[in-house]
């Protein structure tokens, strides 16, 4: 059976693609959603939201879709400004929607709660906070925000207020994370030390508990991680490479990792983007403009089953 998933362009010919991939790992476009450069795509219930990098004078915005049964996207209202520069991820959650704002250093709680974070790192790209992604604690009472250029994840209440942090060595980076599925533990993506950090999630705050490369021993070229999924089963974790082309993965045990292989795909490939849609890896090289497949179970060390064309793709939502 045919499984659906959406892609998103961040090039200014592009938009939503809504595609799907078959039994034997081969992906047709079904339909296309003219937007200028989407970022992230995001869905709750039956409502799909694009973020747009700059639908407004230097402000990105929000494109809300409803999801017909038979996958098909319409339009709903106007966009939305987020009040923030180059917004980089959505998490819709409980009713609300928020918006985190990479370039101006700020989170948005949709329509209009705007929450400023400070602080900088070592890294060129450190020169102020550049939240990353907002992602809900499995408590259900905090979402946490990964700072990538202060160098921390902050765990907030829903409206905002800060709980706790968690602070990372220098020029860390963190970028996105996940929880376990029972809640006790988390994973975040070192972009800037192409590491994962391990952590333990307890009573609204986290605690280091190891670092991981996401590289094989030996190479010395430039790199940085970026997306991280987990598999269904919650026992095997894949981060990406933007440089080395790969996907790192690791073997769970708990909170604890083991490096199972690497999945390569173009010598410099930049995987902004992978996700798990169905029994499919799909791994997204931005530069590239390449959508790679493979088989998620087995996928180290092996050669991709299907490959498909998308100008820059930012973002992979299954269906």
């Amino acid at each position: 059976m045919d499984r659906e998933f959406y892609v998103a362009s961040q090039d200014r010919d592009g938009g939503i693609l809504r595609c799907a991939i078959d039994a034997q790992g081969c992906v047709r476009q079904r339909d296309f959603y003219p937007l200028d450069r989407v970022a992230w795509l995001a869905s709750a219930g039956n409502r799909l939201y694009a973020l747009m990098r700059e639908p407004f004078m230097m402000q990105s915005g929000i494109a809300e879709f409803e999801t017909g049964a038979d996958g098909k996207l319409r339009r709903k209202g106007e966009i939305m400004p987020v009040h923030g520069t180059v917004a980089a991820h959505l998490l819709p959650w409980k009713g609300r929607l928020y918006s985190a704002n990479y370039l101006s250093g700020t989170v948005t709680l949709m329509p209009d709660r705007l929450i400023a974070f400070g602080g900088r790192g070592p890294d060129p790209r450190q020169e102020c906070s550049h939240p990353h992604c907002t992602v809900p604690a499995p408590d259900g009472k905090h979402v946490c925000i990964c700072d990538l250029g202060a160098d921390r994840i902050y765990v907030c209440t829903p409206e905002l207020e800060r709980v706790s942090e968690l602070e990372f060595k220098a020029g860390s980076g963190p970028r996105h994370m996940l929880f376990s599925k029972d809640g006790r533990f988390a994973w975040c993506s070192l972009e800037l030390c192409s590491e994962t950090a391990a952590l333990e999630y307890s009573g609204g705050r986290l605690e280091l508990r190891h670092r991981y490369s996401t590289l094989p021993d030996g190479f010395g070229g430039e790199n940085s991680a970026a997306a991280i999924r987990m598999s269904a089963d919650g026992k095997t974790l894949y981060v990406s490479n933007r440089g080395h082309g790969s996907v790192c993965v690791y073997n769970v045990d708990g909170a604890e990792l083991s490096p199972a292989g690497w999945v390569r795909c173009a010598q410099g490939a930049s995987l902004r983007e992978i996700n798990i849609v169905g029994d499919w890896l799909l791994c997204a090289d931005e530069t590239g403009n390449m959508i790679y497949v493979f088989r998620a179970g087995d996928c180290v060390g092996a050669e991709p089953v299907s490959r498909f064309a998308v100008k820059r793709p930012w973002s992979i939502l299954p269906g």
